[in-house]
């Protein structure tokens, strides 16, 4: 048996931080899968205002996808987010992480239940946008909170 530590952990364990990136990679690449068919490919040219035809396969992915995804967030923010935040630890990428994934499931339940034809192109564009965001400002952070652990080990 291990002895309590001191210090809570905060770093997640392979499995957990794997499984992240797997639902998010397959998050991301869907929601990309969903771009290209939206934005490069053609749809039926007797009907073009129809959507291409994969184009509702890459939703219904996204959005199981994005189910997999809110669970995996939500098993963060108790044991990483809250204590990493009372730690003071990697504060201003974990802050744009909650930010950032905030906006995409606002938006991405506003395309989902808000029925405005009006507005949904910009809760599409935000969206799309900021999904793209997730990957660079993701790897930021764990980079960041791998350079503390490292520079906090050499301090002890």
């Amino acid at each position: 048996m291990t002895p309590p530590r001191s210090v809570p952990v905060i770093a997640l364990t392979v499995l957990h931080r794997r499984t992240l990136f797997v639902v998010g990679g397959l998050l991301v690449l869907t929601g990309i899968g969903w771009l290209v068919c939206h934005f490069l490919l053609p749809g039926d040219p007797d009907f073009p205002e129809m959507p291409h035809p994969f184009e509702p396969f890459w939703m219904k992915l996204h959005g199981a996808c994005a189910m997999a995804a809110l669970v995996g967030v939500g098993s963060v923010i108790p044991w990483h987010a809250w204590r990493a935040w009372q730690m003071r630890r990697n504060r201003t990428s974990g802050l744009w992480m909650a930010v950032i994934l905030g906006v995409l499931v606002l938006t991405g339940w506003a395309l989902y239940y808000v029925g405005s034809e009006f507005w949904r192109p910009y809760y599409s564009a935000v969206h799309w946008v900021v999904g793209l965001l997730v990957v660079p400002v993701m790897w930021l952070h764990v980079i960041l909170g791998k350079r503390a652990r490292v520079a906090g080990r050499a301090r002890t």
